[in-house]
């Protein structure tokens, strides 16, 4: 059995131009996609990302406009590849930011995997970062995070790359597929615009960490020439493959 890669789209957000690129379009604004990565691997089913909780994001962030149908909740997305949210046996979150774990709460019987440090600035975050976390996506009495450092392996075949700078623990993934390996910045770059002119985005962490996994990625990039995805593009959104068509 092949290793699928599906993308399970969860609606989108209203950005001001400055945030996906920093000090760049000031006072202009873009709606970004926000999606899910679903891999089905033959030693289980890997869940990367939840998306945003629709409730939440218009009580906390109503200035981003969230836009979410019933189609493009996790569980119908789930649905179109005839998965249930209890199917799910490793749940990875990239960071804990609220449009990355906002279904977190539907996989309590699956492992889920953060990066130490992401987990603790999650819980006590920077001033500047209070609007990013919501404790309540990721508090739960009955989870038991398996935390880790550094690059790491989920399964054969699909590789967390550490990636700093949005946040303190951030993670991209990199998955190899039968056709050649597929890589999924998540929010290490935000756009193409991002890593194709060195233009950071306006929300981070360490904008010089930021920089580092700019260049970590490209070397990755140019020795390994994987199909790119990007979090937020929506100019290359409407090109990728979304459930129930898939990468394999």
């Amino acid at each position: 059995m092949s290793i699928k890669v599906y993308l399970l789209d969860g609606g989108d957000l209203l950005m001001d131009q400055s945030l996906i690129t920093w000090n760049h379009g000031m006072g202009s604004t873009k709606r970004i996609p926000v999606f899910s990565v679903f891999i089905d691997h033959p030693d289980g089913k890997v869940l990367f990302d939840t998306g945003f909780d629709l409730e939440q994001a218009r009580k906390d962030l109503p200035f981003e406009e969230p836009e979410q149908s019933s189609e493009q909740t996790i569980p119908v997305q789930l649905g179109k590849i005839g998965v249930k949210p209890g199917d799910i046996d490793i749940l990875v979150n990239s960071h804990l930011h609220f449009d990355h774990c906002g279904a977190n709460h539907l996989f309590s019987q699956a492992e889920n995997i953060v990066h130490k440090q992401e987990l603790r600035e999650a819980f006590s975050p920077e001033t500047f970062e209070r609007l990013g976390y919501n404790r309540g996506l990721f508090d739960f009495p009955d989870r038991d995070y398996h935390l880790i450092e550094g690059d790491y392996e989920v399964l054969p075949g699909i590789q967390l790359i550490f990636t700093p700078g949005h946040t303190v623990g951030h993670y991209s993934l990199l998955v190899e597929l039968d056709s050649g390996p597929v890589l999924y910045t998540a929010d290490a770059a935000w756009c193409r615009e991002n890593l194709e002119h060195d233009h950071l985005m306006g929300l981070h962490h360490d904008p010089l960490a930021m920089l580092c996994s700019f260049q970590r990625l490209k070397q990755l990039i140019a020795v390994r020439k994987p199909t790119l995805l990007y979090p937020h593009d929506l100019e290359d959104y409407h090109h990728y493959k979304k459930a129930p068509d898939y990468y394999v």
